[in-house]
């Protein structure tokens, strides 16, 4: 099962609806907005695992948003969606740094292939390296010091996972407790970062790694 999570940003009813019958017959999980202000929302909400992006937009282009909201916070891919004909404006989404880009009308074969492998680049991250004596392997799931295992709970591994998958961006209370399916108003999350927080520092000699920032969220340091 496939439990990729991707944001459909796309005004066109019809096209939406066929590229989200697509995603979902190929078992992604699909969220949907028409306008960017919809786009906001979402963000705020989940971390998604790509983005895909219409150029022509109701209220703000998808440029604009890219550029002002997505490219330095959040470390998510993103194909932009555009006319065929209009060169100029694809030319731009790839200098300003989006990862890829597909025309209308377009083949969905060429489409599920590009989301395949912009999310696979995302995940390309193998082993993270605290220092020379801490490294943290993400498929394996495993945190060793010194070659010795330390000893991480399920939550803990997803906490860790998702800082470093997200490491240019902050991670709120909101995000955090969607991730780890808790109620919106649960200070669990927050305790949970405590107790990695303080493992990290008794078992690795790790300090400050985890840093908060008030009205800001959680972010890592590697």
């Amino acid at each position: 099962m496939n439990d990729k999570h991707i944001l459909l940003v796309e005004d066109d009813e019809t096209i939406q609806a066929l590229i989200e019958k697509l995603l979902v017959n190929n078992d992604y999980v699909v969220s949907k907005a028409i306008n960017i202000q919809e786009a906001k929302k979402l963000i705020k909400l989940f971390l998604f695992d790509l983005i895909i992006l219409d150029v022509m937009l109701p209220d703000i282009s998808g440029l604009n948003f890219y550029e002002n909201t997505i490219k330095n916070r959040i470390d998510t891919p993103v194909i932009f969606l555009s006319a065929l004909s209009d060169v100029d404006d694809r030319v731009t989404g790839l200098e300003l740094g989006a990862d890829d880009y597909i025309g209308k009308p377009f083949d969905a074969r060429e489409l599920l292939l590009k989301i395949k492998k912009n999310i696979s680049k995302k995940q390309s991250l193998d082993e993270v390296k605290f220092g020379k004596d801490i490294r943290f392997d993400l498929k394996k799931e495993k945190l060793q010091f010194n070659n010795k295992n330390i000893s991480l709970s399920s939550n803990e591994v997803k906490i860790l996972k998702l800082l470093i998958n997200n490491s240019h961006q902050y991670l709120t209370r909101d995000l955090l407790n969607a991730e780890l399916g808790l109620d919106y108003l649960s200070r669990s999350g927050d305790m949970q970062i405590s107790r990695l927080r303080l493992k990290l520092k008794k078992e690795c000699n790790l300090k400050d790694i985890i840093r908060s920032v008030h009205g800001k969220g959680y972010k890592i340091f590697i």
